[in-house]
């Protein structure tokens, strides 16, 4: 039976994360984030005007397609195509979400322009080895609200992130520039955070938990969460538009799409699709409407993308790869002799684990101490130090390797990885090297060799996207063997794998339906041809979702003109 939404609220209010939701309570809606010398400028109008719509979970295939068939009238007037054209709207058909194509990690992507292994968040959760803790902005291998609430109360995920963000860059030469951001977790460098209604935060996330925990809301409830977060969101910023100073960027996020595609026993595309056309299009009209009345839609710029695709998969526990003692990944190296970190937060500064996993989908990292170093049961491991090649990383990865070949450790995973990937360690501020197939008896074979033999049609820029999240100051946060599910190369749900909690759709991996991201920029001032030349320039042949920041840039800087 399913808990009530009540109980489950008040169970959420009463434990360990009261203190966020209670200081949403206390904040309200709108938040100050940098004060403005008393003789400084409101805004800075000369530069051309942005409108930055960040929907997640959203692919370019499908929401092309639903504009193109003229489903979403309100998008389209949006972007100047009301009655069917697109004459001043660019949609490209190249861009691709970073690696892994989850959510933090590709969000911090766009914003930052720098890659994982750069800005340091390799995921929805990780693990930081020089301070032995686990950094979990969404967390996928336990089940709880309060990170993602403190993304809002306690700017988590923009202290995670190493890099500058776009506003601040932004700033170098525009110091009076006004920026808003509402509901994005990236605000670093913004004058205003703009929030859903606290109700309707405290409901969304409530039923991210019950998703996790698998005690579900149906259908029409559960989308109801997220309709009701995303209906916050839009209200919070027309009624911020109706006067006062105009923002000169203003960053809209809609996550709904993404939340109600993962638990949907419609299918992920079917229930983006109707999202999309029943919540989000009634949202944007109004949010155009608001922007006409202070005549700031024309000539503004509008750029719109997401951080992944989705792959449907199937919700039960053959297919999801479990947390738990004795089973599945644990199961795999606790045989292989390592003592695995309990997947929590936080475990105690003498947890005498040597081995930790994250989990993100279609992808999993696994993080290896030097056993040498503490070899009893209850030795505390010194995590800045490297794990042995041979000893530690090779060991644990000819585990996973035999496993999936035999299944003869815990035969639900036989046959569930497709790739095995290590590199020899470093020291972790040292920039890392690239990962290489595990092809067992202690060898490896280069990403692109092991491809050109085992053809992956579904995926693409594998090699070039795994080195932005594993080459660089931050990518050993990558793990030092990282596991790769069966999921995008596979054609039906029954036969791929994820590592999480049972879900009906994930992400994560290269393939194209995970990877293939929208990007739409479109003005009034200016032509589809145009602005198509610009960003082909711009992204180049490495069209990867660091360019969404240059593209930001470059439009407020006036790259084709006001």
């Amino acid at each position: 039976m399913r808990r009530s939404t009540h109980v489950v609220l008040a169970v959420l209010l009463a434990g360990c994360a009261a203190k966020q939701v209670g200081s949403l309570v206390a904040q309200g809606d709108r938040h100050d984030l940098r004060s403005r010398g008393r003789d400084a400028a409101a805004s800075s109008p000369a530069r051309p005007p942005i409108l930055f719509l960040a929907l997640d979970g959203v692919g370019r295939d499908l929401l092309y397609a639903e504009l193109r068939a003229g489903k979403l009238p309100g998008f389209a007037r949006l972007l100047g195509g009301a009655g069917g054209g697109f004459a001043h709207a660019h949609f490209n058909d190249h861009l691709l979400s970073t690696l892994p194509s989850t959510t933090m990690a590709a969000w911090m992507t766009a914003v930052t322009g720098v890659a994982p292994a750069e800005h340091g968040v390799a995921g929805n959760e990780y693990f930081i080895r020089e301070e032995t803790k686990l950094a979990c902005p969404a967390p996928v291998s336990f089940a709880s609200a309060e990170p993602t609430l403190e993304i809002y109360t306690d700017d988590y995920l923009d202290k995670l992130g190493a890099a500058r963000t776009a506003y601040e860059r932004m700033r170098d030469t525009d110091p009076t520039l006004l920026i808003w951001v509402a509901m994005h977790g990236i605000y670093r460098g913004a004058d205003t955070l703009l929030l859903a209604k606290r109700t309707a935060m405290a409901r969304a996330f409530e039923g991210l938990v019950e998703d996790q925990a698998r005690q579900r809301l149906d259908d029409t409830a559960s989308r109801k969460l997220y309709e009701n977060l995303d209906a916050a969101v839009v209200k919070t910023v027309v009624a911020g538009l109706e006067t006062g100073t105009l923002p000169d960027v203003l960053t809209v996020y809609l996550s709904g799409t993404d939340l109600y595609a993962h638990v949907a026993a419609e299918g992920p595309d079917r229930a983006r699709i109707t999202y999309l056309e029943q919540v989000v299009d009634p949202l944007l009209i109004k949010l155009a409407n608001a922007l006409d009345a202070r005549h700031a839609l024309a000539g503004r710029w509008i750029v719109v993308t997401s951080d992944h695709g989705h792959t449907q998969v199937i919700d039960d526990d053959a297919h999801a790869l479990s947390t738990k003692p004795g089973e599945d990944p644990p199961s795999v190296l606790e045989v292989a002799g390592f003592r695995l970190r309990p997947f929590a937060r936080e475990v105690g500064a003498t947890a005498p684990f040597n081995a930790v996993l994250a989990y993100g989908g279609a992808m999993a990292y696994v993080y290896l101490a030097n056993r040498a170093l503490c070899p009893g049961a209850t030795d505390v491991c010194d995590w800045k130090q490297p794990p042995r090649y041979e000893a530690d990383v090779l060991a644990a990865a000819d585990a996973f390797y035999k496993n999936d070949a035999d299944g003869a450790v815990t035969p639900a995973m036989k046959g569930a990885l497709d790739m095995i990937l290590v590199r020899r360690p470093r020291p972790y501020a040292e920039v890392d090297l690239p990962f290489e197939v595990y092809v067992g008896d202690g060898k490896t074979m280069q990403i692109d060799a092991w491809l050109r033999e085992h053809p992956h049609p579904t995926y693409v820029y594998v090699e070039e996207r795994l080195r932005d999240l594993a080459v660089g100051r931050y990518g050993e946060r990558a793990g030092d063997v990282l596991l790769l599910a069966h999921n995008g190369d596979r054609a039906r749900p029954e036969d791929r794998f994820y590592f999480a909690a049972p879900y009906r759709s994930w992400h994560g991996s290269p393939s194209r339906q995970d990877s293939e991201i929208p990007l739409i920029v479109a003005s009034s001032t200016h032509t589809a041809a145009e602005i198509g030349a610009y960003v082909g320039t711009l992204l180049g042949d490495r069209p990867f979702q660091q360019r969404v920041a240059d593209l930001l840039l470059g439009l407020r800087a006036g790259a084709l003109g006001k």
